[in-house]
């Protein structure tokens, strides 16, 4: 251990991590999000598809107006729109079958049985009861965004598979018994159970609408309560700010968001009417507001600064793993997409990695406030066209500043800087423990606890 790691703090992380490795539901997290890695990945290039090029108001189509008024374009744009919602707007439902199937291998119980008993039972739970849309479900529970709750919920299933059937046949080989009726009945118990309990739940969350209320709650505070005081605002925003980016960290949502349009913010939109008014940026009344401090500097690469990651992992890891997987992230972080790199390093629940997933943004927020403070450059207050380079919000948003640019590459590199230590510290301890080799899931070590 001290000859990988040459200071405390590298070794108490990494004591840290090793620990929390050895735990059963941290190994079930980790290799449940490298499991939805490539459909994270495949749907990830079908929005860039979208939000560059087919949707009206994107990147492209601002810059080339015509490009998609041809009739075609629209029917390209419905497929891609059915191939993203089944990928990634679906990535929770193949996250819970993965939990619980980990799981329920893990204790010797029918791993598939128990995959499919957590898919039925999400969408029983997420399912929206409606006479206008018979068959419609909450979607913000079943995309990247309903994470935590779907791989939560399928090891919740694989342990009421563990604790009311028994073992499941020939649980010891490689293959499972190919009675299937002899399955079925083994987990029947476990299955009513869960699916009745489904249903119970999905009449609460109907009535509830749980899954938006978290963020109805934290919004009500951001718009309702607005204060002139400029330090308020910054605390405020930055409050707002660590609150996305913690539940990002952990497969939830915030009301901050790197791609869609935000409810309206009073202070926005009261920097858009000066500029408008006055064709300028400068002297905008509210200096630190989610545009000109966290959407223009804080998500380069999507939630977390994850491009700067990236560009971390090209300049210092010789892992090939890490490498591949940087490469084929790199396109959709660019355009703010940074779903797949969170799935593939992995970066989310990552111990490793909490630090500077929070640490990268607030630093740059800071710096930017404090830039915006002294006018080394003009806030952001316009509207960025959906699907621009994270690197080019502030500089569309202040309409062309180059001060703003400079500020953003600024951002950049010392992001880079920030993760770098962390993607060492995270390299060397997958050559002590990598949680990917472990085929079919949990092994069977008795450390595993």
């Amino acid at each position: 251990m001290e000859n990988l790691f040459k200071n405390k703090f590298e070794q108490k992380l990494a004591q840290i991590t090793l620990k929390l490795q050895k735990l059963l539901f941290y190994r079930i997290i980790q290799r449940t999000v490298l499991m939805i890695f490539p459909f994270v990945l495949f749907g990830s290039f079908i929005k860039i598809i979208q939000i560059t090029i087919l949707r009206k108001d994107s990147f492209l189509t601002d810059i080339i107006p015509k490009l998609n008024n041809d009739f075609v374009f629209n029917h390209i744009n419905d497929i891609a729109t059915a191939l993203y919602s089944l990928t990634l707007g679906w990535v929770a439902v193949i996250a819970t079958f993965g939990a619980a199937k980990y799981t329920a291998k893990h204790f010797h119980r029918d791993d598939q049985m128990a995959g499919l008993t957590s898919i039925s039972s999400l969408l029983i739970i997420t399912f929206t009861y409606s006479r206008v849309q018979p068959l419609s479900f909450h979607g913000t529970v079943l995309g990247m965004r309903g994470l935590l709750f779907a791989i939560l919920l399928g090891m919740l299933v694989g342990w009421t598979f563990k604790a009311t059937s028994s073992s499941a046949p020939n649980h010891r080989s490689k293959h499972l018994s190919s009675n299937v009726l002899e399955r079925t009945f083994i987990s029947l118990k476990p299955i009513s159970i869960v699916l009745i309990v489904s249903v119970i739940f999905s009449f609460l969350v109907n009535i509830t609408y749980y899954s938006d209320l978290p963020n109805n709650i934290v919004y009500s505070l951001a718009t309702n309560y607005q204060s002139n005081n400029a330090l308020i605002q910054l605390l405020s925003t930055i409050g707002f700010s660590l609150y996305t980016i913690i539940a990002s960290f952990f497969g939830w949502s915030g009301i901050y968001s790197p791609i869609e349009i935000e409810k309206s913010d009073p202070t926005v939109l009261n920097n858009l009417n000066y500029a408008l008014n006055h064709h300028t940026a400068w002297g905008a009344p509210n200096l630190f507001t989610s545009n000109t401090l966290y959407h223009s500097f804080a998500t380069l690469g999507g939630t977390g600064s994850v491009l700067a990651l990236i560009i971390a992992i090209f300049l210092v890891s010789k892992d090939p793993d890490f490498q591949t997987v940087a490469r084929w992230t790199m396109i959709p972080s660019v355009f703010n997409l940074g779903s797949s790199i969170m799935s593939g390093i992995p970066v989310l629940f990552n111990v490793i990695f909490i630090i500077p997933f929070i640490l990268a943004p607030l630093t740059c927020m800071l710096m930017a406030a404090i830039a915006l403070q002294l006018h080394l450059m003009p806030p952001s207050v316009y509207p960025i066209p959906t699907g621009a380079p994270g690197l080019l919000s502030a500089f569309i948003g202040t309409n062309g500043s180059w001060q703003a640019l400079i500020f953003s590459l600024i951002s950049l590199t010392v992001s880079v800087y920030i993760y770098i230590p962390f993607v060492r510290i995270a390299e060397k301890l997958k050559t002590i423990d990598n949680l990917a080799l472990d085929e079919g899931g949990i092994s069977d070590d008795e450390n595993l606890q």
